[in-house]
């Protein structure tokens, strides 16, 4: 494993550690009723009950790519590594466009815009569309990939969303990973190669958790935000530590 590997790997696994220790609070909607003006308690109760459930998804798959990387199954680490990275740009898009609507002080834009987001399921919608109102469709990850490309290509390359796509997929990036050609005209088949997606997971991951950091502190939560900033915190002190050679 080369040491920027390595690096993003120790980001990985001290970020799933802290993520495990965190205990979530019983959430109660305010009571505003569904044809009354939405108010900042209801906004900011939407904007803890997407990023809670954001933390804990972000730490499950943190864990699981942790888990694999360790059990040498770098096939699925660009997998999930992908859903991660999808992940973390949609927490960027979010917090971004609600401090738009924020700042305009526009609450009922922010509740609107936060109801698909929250409760918006492609699938239900087209295979059950008799409930399209309860479920409509959310925003299309693209566009969370496009808005991320904001502050991710400043820590990585701007294909590297693409890059972990190929990998989901069954087409020659796929199968490369399970051979080599020796000769021009003979292939052998090895263990997967190295992944080359752990820097791509890890920086991404980074920008994630400061976009669930600042929807927490729009969203007035303190307990869970606080051990988001103690983990960002603990982070950079990892980075500041010197490394074997």
């Amino acid at each position: 494993m080369s040491i920027q590997q390595h690096s993003s790997l120790s980001i990985l696994r001290l970020t799933a550690e802290h993520l495990k220790q965190i205990r979530y609070p019983q959430l109660t909607r305010p009571q505003v009723g569904p044809t009354q003006s939405a108010t900042i308690e209801l906004v900011q109760w939407g904007i803890q009950a997407y990023s809670l459930p954001w933390i804990r998804h972000f730490g499950v798959l943190v864990s699981g790519i942790v888990t694999l990387s360790d059990s040498e199954n770098k096939a699925a680490v660009r997998i999930v590594g992908r859903s991660s990275f999808e992940l973390c740009a949609h927490a960027y898009y979010v917090k971004k466009h609600l401090k738009q609507h924020l700042e305009a002080k526009n609450l009922s834009a922010a509740w609107e815009f936060l109801l698909p987001i929250a409760t918006g399921s492609r699938y239900i919608n087209e295979i059950h569309s008799e409930e399209s109102e309860l479920f409509p469709v959310p925003p299309h990850v693209q566009k969370a990939i496009n808005c991320f490309k904001e502050v991710a290509s400043k820590e990585t390359e701007d294909d590297d969303y693409s890059y972990l796509s190929e990998y989901c997929h069954p087409n020659v990036m796929a199968f490369q990973q399970h051979y080599r050609w020796v000769t021009p005209d003979t292939i052998e088949f090895v263990d997967q190669v190295p992944s080359g997606a752990l820097g791509s997971i890890a920086a991404s991951g980074l920008q994630g958790l400061m976009a669930a950091e600042e929807l927490l502190r729009i969203g007035n939560q303190q307990g869970v935000r606080k051990a988001i900033q103690n983990l960002l915190l603990a982070l950079v002190e990892q980075d500041k530590a010197p490394t074997d050679n």
